[in-house]
């Protein structure tokens, strides 16, 4: 379905069962330059079981526009789409690098919006190498097949790697150069401690995009925090390792959001 958010045409991919499906409901945000497509393994996993809600940012996938200068346009674009634009629901967040520092920011901006958030491949500022920026700038395949190498753990097999990056590639170049200059901006380590609602962060053993250092930042300074380390596995667990992924929100819905929704 497509929804006007902010004079913009979002696409989003709703539930396929509807009306059966436990809360809370997930709402699905991809990182710089990708589209809800990395998300397919998450909507199969719980299909029937919670109402999966996968977006396309604003500039990517089959939405319009141009994309956000700001990690904090991201967020009121998310805020605006739950509030106004979706059925109301008790919702989780599911944002993975930059859709993770989205997530964070909509948290920071509207506290006691969300009833749990999953952090994956993320961090509380997310430094972007200046080769990155450069690439972008001046070679985009240069760029595609750097990231390609970095994104993924080194025995990831090859039709998985071929998925998972068909989506950046067909972002266009300065959409994908936007965002990472907005996550370069990005730095909300002094506001974790706002923050106490449930938390489950997500990191590939090997990812070296955004080490698990970023990740073990965020469980030392979230209150309500559970970290897993996924062997095996880059930057994209959920695309790597699945089964884990799919697993370890299953279980932080039923053990630590569910409860809480009355």
């Amino acid at each position: 379905m497509h929804r006007t958010v902010r004079g913009v045409e979002l696409h989003i991919t709703e539930p396929q069962d509807g009306g059966r499906e436990n809360e809370p409901s997930l709402l699905f945000i991809h990182g710089a330059g990708g589209d809800s497509a990395v998300w397919d393994a998450q909507a199969a996993y719980f299909r029937g079981v919670h109402p999966v809600y996968r977006l396309d940012l604003p500039g990517h996938g089959l939405s319009k526009g141009h994309g956000e200068e700001e990690i904090s346009g991201y967020a009121e674009c998310v805020h605006t789409l739950l509030e106004s634009a979706l059925p109301p629901r008790e919702w989780v967040v599911v944002g993975h690098s930059m859709g993770g520092a989205v997530a964070l920011q909509l948290i920071l901006d509207h506290p006691g919006f969300l009833k749990g958030v999953v952090l994956a491949g993320t961090g509380a500022r997310l430094g972007v190498l200046p080769i990155i920026v450069k690439l972008l700038e001046t070679d985009p395949e240069a760029f595609y097949r750097t990231i390609d190498l970095a994104a993924f753990c080194s025995n990831t097999p090859a039709q998985i790697r071929e998925m998972s990056s068909r989506s950046i590639r067909k972002c266009p170049p300065q959409v994908t150069l936007r965002d990472f200059k907005a996550c370069n901006r990005f730095d909300v380590r002094n506001r974790l401690q706002e923050i106490s609602l449930p938390a489950l962060i997500v990191c590939g053993e090997s990812d070296r995009l955004t080490p698990a250092k970023y990740s073990e930042f965020l469980h030392q300074h979230l209150q309500s925090s559970r970290l897993v380390l996924i062997p095996d596995s880059g930057h994209m667990p959920m695309a790597e390792q699945p089964d884990r992924f799919n697993e370890e929100i299953h279980r932080f819905l039923d053990e630590r959001v569910s409860e809480k929704i009355v």
